[in-house]
């Protein structure tokens, strides 16, 4: 039995210095698009926290988990030093603490309502920041957690399945059947992953919650889980994409409906600004930086050459635009709200 960790803002503000060395860590599209701007009574600061628009026939949502304070360096420039991001802060008037989101995509297909990942849940500690929003997001959309019937996991790192259960032990999302990649099933459930998380640089607190999110939620799931190959459709108009390096097997998600098209990168890049204009820049978590980095630098290309909506699971929410070519690298250009 392992006890439940909890990160507060402090142990994520001590990684910097907890990590010195991380290279070798082993680990007509839119049609309508509106925020939901219905009123919340109380002190939310969310107020709403989802926003809806159309894939095709699809109807989408994204929806806030929340969001919280993290410290740039080293967590998304791992093979750089600290001297050598500060140009990069500096030009794009960062801090050494950057905001940290999650959003969540729930997607309407006709025949099932599908989401990805499920959040942090309860890992983080209350001075992270304003985490977990999800299930209250969730129903202040009109989208109760019964409603769910499908979650494809991108990958099984804990903000993305800490979700699964509640404070209680109960599933949050009692309907659903959990769609994962076999490859990663088979390394975070195999006999590797728990001494490569031990023998790497990470601080313990952040080992800690990696070991209790993986032992907790992947049993949890194993008997309302299906396994696919990356690059099967996994329903009608839903595609895994390979995307490792981030995670062993890490996908994203093609969404596709008519002539419309939308691609969940899931962790290919976390953030809009360095993620693009340093696509060479490894993340803190990446199980393979190399490889992360080489398959950062394809779908990025990708995206920017098919002119493909995206979404990004860290993005500033909604997490919604267009990657473009910007000399060596690339530029965000968010989606235009519509207040209509």
């Amino acid at each position: 039995m392992i006890t439940k960790p909890t990160l507060s803002r402090r142990k994520l503000l001590v990684v910097g210095a907890a990590i010195p060395t991380l290279g070798a860590l082993p680990l007509g599209f839119l049609g309508e698009a509106r925020a939901n701007d219905q009123p919340v009574a109380g002190d939310d600061p969310f107020v709403a926290g989802s926003y809806r628009f159309n894939i095709g026939d699809f109807k989408a949502t994204v929806v806030s988990d929340g969001y919280g304070s993290v410290p740039f360096w080293p967590v998304f420039a791992a093979n750089q030093t600290e001297e050598a991001v500060q140009p990069f802060l500096k030009q794009n008037r960062l801090g050494a603490t950057v905001q940290g989101t999650n959003n969540l995509l729930v997607v309407d297909t006709g025949t099932d309502r599908v989401m990805v990942d499920t959040g942090f849940g309860d890992v983080l500690g209350p001075e992270v920041g304003h985490f977990p929003w999800l299930v209250a997001n969730l129903k202040r959309a009109g989208i109760t957690p019964e409603s769910i019937t499908m979650i494809i996991i991108s990958h099984i790192h804990f903000d993305h399945v800490a979700g699964i259960l509640s404070k209680a032990g109960d599933h949050v999302f009692p309907n659903a059947k959990y769609v994962v990649v076999d490859d990663e099933w088979a390394y975070w459930t195999g006999n590797r992953w728990e001494a490569d998380v031990n023998a790497s640089k990470l601080p313990d607190s952040l080992k800690k919650s990696v070991l209790y999110a993986t032992k907790t939620y992947m049993p949890a799931i194993k008997g309302r889980m299906q396994l696919v190959r990356a690059g099967e459709d996994v329903a009608p108009g839903i595609t895994l994409l390979p995307a490792p390096g981030h995670s062993p097997a890490m996908t994203a998600i093609r969404f596709s409906s008519g002539n419309d098209e939308l691609i969940h990168m899931a962790d290919t890049v976390h953030k809009s600004d360095s993620g693009l204009q340093h696509p060479e820049w490894s993340i803190i978590f990446d199980s393979y930086p190399e490889q992360g980095i080489a398959t950062r630098k394809r779908i990025l290309g990708q995206v920017a050459a098919d002119r493909t909506l995206v979404m990004g699971y860290h993005f500033p929410f909604p997490g919604l635009g267009y990657v473009e070519a910007a000399g060596p690298a690339y530029r965000w250009n968010s989606l235009a709200w519509s207040w209509g």
